[in-house]
């Protein structure tokens, strides 16, 4: 049975537009327990650093609700309302910033491993979250049983930090009733806090190994076969039977405009066996002579065919025709090199039609 679903033959790794796909779908490989021991272990230490605020507001907060109302009326709505909101201030910028880093650090961690992205699909009702089925392939796969490993595990540490911490302090704990309400509440606070530190610690340390296992279990579930990677690159660049025909679309339809062309040329300069340069040159339009169209073997006999019916002379100079060919595309006017070899073919042509 293969380990991370019923797809037989995906072996290759996916591709960038298939993690884009799962990740539109919601798959991401979002470690939570990365998450948890990052909030767990903030707040541990937000709980150390600011700690003696807290407990200096809330105590300031008893002292006040000890003698609220002491030599007042119980009618004295501003006076309660002043007692109220001086209670609501003195406890809320301790807690504020308890919370809001604890915040701050939940969507920092979790948004530097899938970054920020909105997508719609993951919302909104989905017929197979109710099916029996998937979900019972849900429970009773590989990822199931690592996380229930990952759970085992961190129970059986858990118990032994619980009892490495607190193993020889059970005797004074038992004994707090007989210490000062101050004292005894100190201990306790700081044995709380040294639990937490030590929890949070081994959370995030766990935290980092559910990471490798996260991104390695999302590759194995977007994992493709190799017909699946050769249907994404022929999406992704084309059907190269489909480029092909394209390509011959454009090639003919280039070839029927340049064939349009060759009866508004002045002369056609030709290698009598292979190539066939078309010229226009209208001073009006041209700055210089320019090439309309051109073409070697099959399509260098049809731009003659198309002249000697259209009147348009040929003029032989293989050298020319060839260099022009190699060296000015379709709709480019000649390089200046050219200026002299043209100036005398065009002279000639422009001769023979004055003497016709």
């Amino acid at each position: 049975m293969p380990l991370f679903g019923d797809d037989q033959g995906k072996t290759e790794k996916p591709t960038p537009a298939r993690l884009a796909q799962s990740r539109q779908k919601g798959d991401t490989p979002l470690s939570r327990e990365l998450v948890q021991g990052a909030v767990m272990l903030s707040a541990a230490l937000m709980v150390w650093a600011i700690g003696d605020w807290l407990v200096d507001s809330f105590s300031h907060v008893m002292r006040m609700g000890f003698t609220l109302g002491v030599g007042r009326r119980i009618d004295d709505i501003p006076y309660i309302q002043r007692e109220i909101l001086a209670v609501a201030t003195t406890v809320l910028w301790p807690f504020v910033t308890l919370v809001l880093t604890v915040v701050l650090v939940t969507l920092a961690v979790g948004y530097s491993q899938i970054g920020v992205k909105v997508s719609n699909q993951v919302i909104g009702f989905k017929l197979e979250k109710i099916n029996p089925t998937s979900n019972f392939k849900k429970v009773f796969n590989a990822q199931a049983l690592v996380k229930t490993a990952f759970a085992a595990v961190k129970l059986l540490v858990l118990g032994g930090i619980m009892y490495l911490v607190m193993g020889h302090r059970w005797h004074s704990l038992l004994r707090l009733h007989e210490q000062p309400i101050a004292a005894a509440a100190s201990e306790v606070a700081d044995l709380a806090l040294l639990l937490l530190l030590l929890v949070s610690s081994f959370a995030v340390a766990i935290a980092v190994i559910d990471v490798f296992w996260q991104r390695y279990s999302h590759e194995e579930r977007n994992k493709m076969t190799k017909q699946e990677v050769e249907d994404e690159r022929k999406r992704a660049e084309g059907d190269p039977h489909i480029k092909q025909r394209q390509k011959r679309a454009r090639t003919d339809l280039l070839r029927h405009r340049m064939m349009e062309a060759v009866p508004q040329a002045d002369v056609i300069v030709v290698n009598p066996t292979h190539y066939s340069v078309a010229l226009r040159y209208d001073r009006k339009i041209d700055p210089a002579p320019t090439v309309v169209a051109k073409g070697v073997d099959e399509v260098a006999l049809r731009i003659r065919e198309i002249a000697r019916e259209n009147d348009v002379p040929l003029m032989e100079d293989p050298p020319l025709a060839r260099a022009m060919f190699r060296g000015v595309k379709v709709g480019q006017t000649i390089p200046e090199k050219f200026y002299q070899a043209v100036a005398v073919i065009l002279s000639h042509v422009y001769r023979l039609k004055q003497i016709a």
